[in-house]
């Protein structure tokens, strides 16, 4: 069975045409990488196996309706058939998903730029003008040693690693690709248990033998005096040891998971804090605590997290700081930020200076505090004799980010200060508050009330211990 680029406008009822878009079906492209696949391995040109994926598609459909992002589909179909060669299988793999056989893979790298540009070129449907973009992920086959499945999965792996590096690119399937998603589906499976194991005492906010919640301090710019602490999540896993947060909490995102979590750090977190001290002649320790913004969309579950960790914990709301990224705001999320500011906690915007607000949204947004993103910190020289241009500009941002804040009525924190010199920079920038290695790393609880009897009331020369 040969199926090539060539549309079918008949056949409606035909299994291996897709309805809408008239390329073949996936049935028809595994026959058609079958064929090829065994006509390669008598000593022809090695096949090339395209995986594509349309990027954020599904906001098209849920911004225009799904008539017109049929509409774009039916172009995409096109397009991607005008792009390719006349011998080449052009399939519909599920929603926003093609893929595309090549018989002699010789020019696929080319055929991928050739589909990126095209995909991304503007589309007018029922009166729209949009845009989008596609991830690419391309396989050859090996000679002699490859099957359908293998091709198919080759260059699925490979088009997850063109998502993963951020979108809108393609990228050549290699075997370390193959290795690094193995890993990564053993993470899932393990960080699945961790939680699942322990799943009732979560909803309890009962210890759970593998996380753990780390605090960091927040000072003063201005005389260095304890202001509260940042929960951070720790996974101590069994036999990986720790485990980075940059590598679990993005996969609890992506399997649905993060609400189950969060919701735990959030109680044992509003917990620990109701225990501490109150300082003399300070006010109460705050506590501040991340929302994913996967959590912020689910409006109603996460207002009642919060409110019922308070209730739960008698912690004060107003000794409660909620934390989400300036990524959060790309979403309808002014309603869920007042509903969250109405049960009296404090709100931050973390990272900020990132790129994703404005300054006109930012003033209609009921924040607190503007935590500036550790990227400045860090192009910071770390004595007060290295001068760069790098460093000159991280100063004027900072600075800027300060006097925003001030305009606003909003603090500022920077995070990431590891020395004495950064310290003296962000304070001379206009910073209220810093947080970093120069104060502590992240603590476990057993460990801070010796933390709190050290900070407390300290002089600025008693905390020059960068990494302690």
């Amino acid at each position: 069975m040969t199926i090539t680029t060539e549309l079918c406008d008949e056949g409606i009822g035909d299994p291996n045409i897709d309805r809408l878009t008239g390329l073949c079906t996936r049935q028809a492209l595994h026959r058609a990488l079958e064929q090829t696949l065994g006509a390669a391995s008598s000593g022809g040109p090695r096949p090339a196996l395209l995986a594509l994926d349309l990027d954020r598609f599904q906001a098209i459909n849920d911004s225009t309706g799904i008539a017109t992002g049929d509409g774009v589909l039916s172009r995409v179909a096109r397009r991607i058939v005008g792009a390719v060669p006349a011998s080449a299988t052009v399939a519909r793999i599920s929603g926003d998903e093609f893929a595309v056989l090549l018989p002699d893979g010789g020019n696929s790298a080319e055929v991928a730029a050739r589909l990126l540009d095209l995909i991304g070129r503007p589309y007018a449907v029922n009166g729209n003008a949009l845009t989008l973009s596609v991830s690419i992920g391309l396989a050859i086959a090996e000679p002699l040693a490859c099957d359908a499945e293998v091709l198919l999965q080759a260059a699925n792996v490979a088009l997850h690693r063109a998502e993963a590096e951020g979108k809108n690119q393609w990228r050549l399937f290699e075997p370390w690709m193959q290795e690094r998603a193995r890993q990564r589906q053993a993470l899932e499976m393990d960080l699945r248990a961790a939680l699942a194991i322990n799943r009732i005492e979560l909803r309890k906010a009962m210890a759970i033998d593998q996380f753990e919640v780390h605090y960091q301090p927040q000072v003063s710019m201005h005389d260095r005096r304890l202001l509260g602490f940042e929960a951070l999540v720790r996974w101590r896993h069994p036999v990986r040891g720790m485990v980075g947060p940059d590598e679990f909490i993005p996969l609890a995102e992506e399997i649905g998971l993060i609400g189950l979590l969060g919701d735990w750090v959030l109680r044992t977190a509003c917990r620990a804090a109701a225990a501490w001290p109150q300082l003399h002649a300070v006010a109460p320790l705050q506590v501040a605590v991340n929302v994913s913004p996967i959590q912020l969309r689910e409006r109603r579950a996460l207002v009642a997290s919060i409110s019922e960790a308070l209730a739960e914990s008698g912690l004060p709301a107003d000794r409660l700081e909620i934390e989400i990224t300036e990524s959060a705001l790309m979403g309808d999320a002014l309603e869920t930020l007042c509903a969250i500011k109405a049960l009296g906690v404090c709100l931050s915007l973390d990272d900020f200076g990132t790129g994703y607000s404005s300054l006109s949204q930012l003033a209609h947004y009921p924040f607190d505090r503007l935590k500036i993103d550790r990227s400045f910190v860090s192009e910071l020289p770390t004595d007060a004799q290295s001068d760069t241009k790098q460093g000159r500009q991280a100063r004027w941002m900072m600075q800027a980010i300060a006097s925003l804040g001030t305009g606003l009525g909003m603090s500022t924190v920077a995070e990431g200060v590891e020395t004495e010199a950064q310290a003296q920079m962000v304070a001379a920038a206009g910073v209220s508050v810093m947080q970093g290695y120069l104060i502590s790393r992240p603590t476990p609880v057993q460990a801070l009330g010796e933390l709190i009897s050290r900070l407390d009331g300290a002089a600025a020369s008693h905390f020059n211990d960068p990494k302690g």
